[in-house]
């Protein structure tokens, strides 16, 4: 009778394993997901970011950017702030104004060749839009490739064309796109941008510098562009040259594609841009009453940049100050 009740307990304990282990794992499943909002645990993850990334005396505050700016469109007032007009590195954010300017000097339909010395111009590591030099795009094209994948390669192409435009008699490819620089920061500071100087198309270098505010004013004359509206929100978009082959461009926006953790049905775009540890993010977003313009420059990793706008997102669909 003994070893009866011994056997019993001997075949429960397998059982018991098994069901401590199922209930751990649902634990530790629920703890993650509810962890994984971007809402919770806001000062831990932004104090795992720096220890993680080496530069925990870079950020402070609620969020992991440096500079933060946050606007409600119908009124063209701040909802948060941060930093907005400090100093940063634009990245492929600088690809913005390039376009902004682009745009006034030529036509969106203009034929545009790609040539091999705008190729050259591009670094290692660059993100690109897979031109080849000799293929024939409209400039609408162009500023797509600059927007969606953030091709560098665009960002060349279309300042040496630009340059080219303003300065006939320039005679290379290095000539003309320093003189699309040059009037490009002519430019910025007709437009009272006064804190931004670009010193590459692409944004691809550590000279360049912006602010949040000045990215945001950016962006609102842009957003003016039925054009540059339909660009930025689409996943997917499809150039086909004059004498090439179709090319599909994949948008660098987790917020925009339906397979992303982050995919988020009320973000319309804008633009993306890192560089070394910096990870910038521009979004408008859309609710049923309102709409916001978010600027995040500076975030320690990619994963960091969307957790801090998730939670912007979520902010703003439960304010009453922009839901009233």
């Amino acid at each position: 009778m003994r070893q009866k009740n011994t056997d019993d307990k001997t075949h429960k304990r397998p059982f018991m394993r098994v069901f401590i282990a199922f209930v751990v794992l649902i634990f530790i499943g629920g703890f993650g997901w509810y962890a994984a909002q971007p809402e919770h645990f806001r000062d831990l993850k932004n104090a795992f970011h720096s220890w993680q990334y080496q530069h925990s005396t870079a950020k402070d505050g609620f969020f992991n950017a440096k500079s933060l700016l946050v606007v409600d469109r119908s009124t063209d007032e701040p909802f948060i702030s941060k930093a907005e007009n400090e100093h940063q590195r634009p990245a492929s954010l600088a690809k913005l104004f390039t376009v902004e300017y682009a745009r006034t000097i030529a036509p969106d339909d203009a034929q545009v060749h790609v040539s091999e010395g705008a190729l050259n111009r591009l670094k290692e590591n660059s993100s690109v839009a897979s031109l080849a030099a000799g293929e024939i795009y409209s400039l609408h094209d162009l500023f797509a490739a600059m927007l969606i994948p953030s091709g560098n390669d665009a960002a060349y192409v279309v300042a040496d064309y630009i340059g080219g435009v303003s300065h006939p008699d320039a005679s290379s490819t290095d000539e003309r796109i320093e003189l699309f620089l040059s009037d490009l920061n002519s430019h910025i500071q007709q437009r009272g941008w006064d804190e931004t100087s670009i010193h590459d198309p692409s944004g691809y270098d550590d000279d360049s510098h912006t602010t949040a505010q000045n990215v945001l004013d950016v962006c609102k004359l842009l957003l003016e562009e039925p054009w540059f509206t339909d660009i930025i929100s689409q996943v997917y978009y499809t150039a086909t040259p004059l004498n090439g082959t179709a090319k599909t461009w994949h948008n660098t926006n987790k917020f925009l594609d339906p397979e992303s953790n982050f995919y988020n049905e009320k973000v319309h775009g804008v633009k993306t841009g890192s560089l070394g540890d910096d990870y910038n993010l521009v979004v408008l977003y859309r609710t049923d009453t309102a709409e916001c313009l978010i600027v995040s420059i500076g975030s320690e990793s990619d994963t960091s940049r969307y957790d801090d706008v998730s939670y912007l997102l979520k902010t703003i669909d439960e304010s009453h100050y922009l839901n009233s």
